[in-house]
């Protein structure tokens, strides 16, 4: 197999990946494709599956999920150059976020292991490497992909969050998860390979990317004024001692609504309710540190 094949979305971080690469691509002799449009990221690693032994994004979670999906089950590993808006998935993996010293990590570290979410809906199925959800996260994703870019981490979603918080009501929702059934209106639920989302908020403190497991964050109905207080305590994992909330460790999750409700994987909306969830360990190699960070 070639080596190393750099996939780069010119467009992610307002710029920040293809200012990245330029800067990388003199230090580095390798090869390289740009995306052009949704969807051409997965595609493209789709293609190099068993023709690369590893493919480093070069971009932000979107981009890091389209090629997940790419070479999930495959032996080409991926690797991260973060340069996208939030970056959750880097931070998650403990990957640095200095280009220089991400490329280094890139075409020397070691690849492992790691977990893979997979979604189903009536719309189809996708794999996610981060956290997918239902309910208010993933209306805010649906408000903050239509926002304009003019900051990056957590502004954006906060955002989104205020846009949607005075017209979000819980619906009533049925979740089973493994073998524990909820039945009653949800705020939301966070299905977590990995620990945070949205520029930091740590959806799922405990989660971890590599022990055949999700970990479900479930927020049953809250009024406008507790989500406004329980939001700042997202950021330190503080929330998972609120009332409304439960977090469950499970394999699987199936869960329908009584009313429209959206799904969203990795910040990128999948369809709507029914859905079911299922964790595929180890299905993907990635280059990280020794350990996530």
């Amino acid at each position: 197999m070639s080596r190393i094949l750099a996939i780069v979305n010119p467009v992610a971080g307002r710029g920040a990946a293809a200012r990245a690469w330029a800067q990388l691509r003199t230090l580095y002799g390798w090869d390289s494709a740009q995306t052009e449009r949704p969807g051409h990221a997965r595609e493209l690693a789709a293609s190099t599956a068993g023709v690369y032994e590893r493919v480093v994004v070069v971009g932000g979670d979107g981009t890091a999920s389209e090629v997940a999906n790419g070479l999930a089950h495959s032996p080409t590993a991926m690797a991260l150059i973060p340069a996208g808006t939030g970056n959750d998935l880097a931070v998650n993996l403990g990957i640095p976020r200095d280009p220089v010293r991400a490329a280094n990590l890139a075409a020397t570290g070691c690849a492992r292991s790691i977990d893979l979410g997979h979604i189903q809906t009536a719309a189809g199925t996708s794999y996610f490497v981060n956290i997918a959800g239902f309910g208010f996260d993933a209306e805010v994703a649906w408000r903050v992909n239509r926002l304009p870019k003019f900051g990056g981490g957590t502004l954006p979603y906060i955002g989104g969050v205020l846009q949607t918080l005075w017209q979000f009501r819980s619906p009533g929702m049925r979740l089973t998860l493994d073998n524990t059934v909820i039945d009653e209106p949800i705020f939301l639920a966070a299905v977590a390979n990995c620990a945070s989302y949205g520029g930091g908020m740590r959806i799922a403190p405990s989660a971890q990317p590599d022990d055949g497991l999700f970990e479900v964050c479930v927020v049953k109905d809250l009024n406008r004024l507790e989500v406004l207080r329980l939001l700042p305590s997202l950021y330190t994992g503080g929330h998972v001692r609120h009332r409304a909330v439960q977090i469950i460790r499970c394999a699987s999750v199936s869960v329908d609504a009584s009313a429209r409700v959206l799904c969203q994987a990795d910040g990128e909306l999948v369809g709507e309710l029914p859905a079911r969830f299922a964790i595929q360990a180890g299905a993907l190699q990635c280059v990280t540190p020794t350990r996530p960070g």
